[in-house]
């Protein structure tokens, strides 16, 4: 099989690992893995993909078949790799801030459906019916009514930080959602910005980017910070 590069605009995450490897392979140990740009080519990755990873077997020919191919899920079968063999659930208590207070909403980023990490392969979501916008915010319709909003009209949306620091994105639609009321949610990286410095996991030392304060006003402004 001809092995042909796959165009990503703007770089892959292959793409980012080998600019970073050429520029020190000087510094990093010898191995057995090419250093040239060829590593690029998916077709080779995913040969190597296909030799260590259960489930992946002739990974390029799967690969290109117009519907995909299913990955061994055990859970989907009804198999569950637990000392008991069955589904284990867990219990963990609430946080004692969940409640982001009157005409504010609890904010929590998210992923699109042609995504990886902060990698974006396009602006469509089949998730959840969008195509060609990410600049959105997604409502309960009770909480859109609320606030005399129609689906698409333009927002403001404001975060306010554990710190006493105000964030602001112009310019987002938007989105009837079935989510629970008094919360929100929107792409990540675009609203990471709304994060402020202090919002962290005292456990973790995360960002708290699902856990946000925010506040959803109509807006005639659209695309910037503040």
């Amino acid at each position: 099989m001809e092995e042909t590069p796959d165009a990503v605009p703007g770089g892959t995450d292959d793409d980012f690992a080998c600019e970073i490897r050429e520029a020190l392979q000087d510094e990093l140990p010898q191995d057995e893995l090419p250093r040239d740009r060829a590593t690029r080519f998916y077709d080779r990755i995913r040969n190597t993909m296909a030799q260590v990873l259960d489930g992946f077997e002739d990974f390029n020919t799967r690969a290109r078949h117009p519907h995909g191919f299913r990955i061994a899920q055990p859970a989907r079968e009804r198999v569950f790799q637990t000392p008991s063999g069955r589904a284990e659930f867990s219990l963990a208590p609430l946080p004692d801030d969940v409640d982001p207070g009157d005409g504010r909403l609890m904010l929590a980023t998210i992923r699109s459906h042609d995504q990886f990490n902060t990698t974006i392969y396009s602006n469509d979501d089949r998730y959840r019916g969008l195509k060609g916008l990410r600049t959105v915010v997604f409502m309960n319709e009770d909480d859109m009514r609320d606030r005399g909003l129609r689906e698409f009209d333009l927002v403001d949306i404001t975060s306010f930080s554990k710190d006493g620091t105000e964030r602001t994105v112009h310019g987002y639609r938007a989105v009837r959602y079935e989510i629970p009321p008094g919360c929100a949610a929107g792409y990540m990286p675009e609203l990471n910005v709304l994060c402020g410095i202090a919002d962290f996991s005292t456990q973790s030392e995360q960002p708290v980017t699902k856990h946000l304060v925010v506040e959803v006003t109509p807006s005639d402004e659209a695309g910037h910070v503040d």
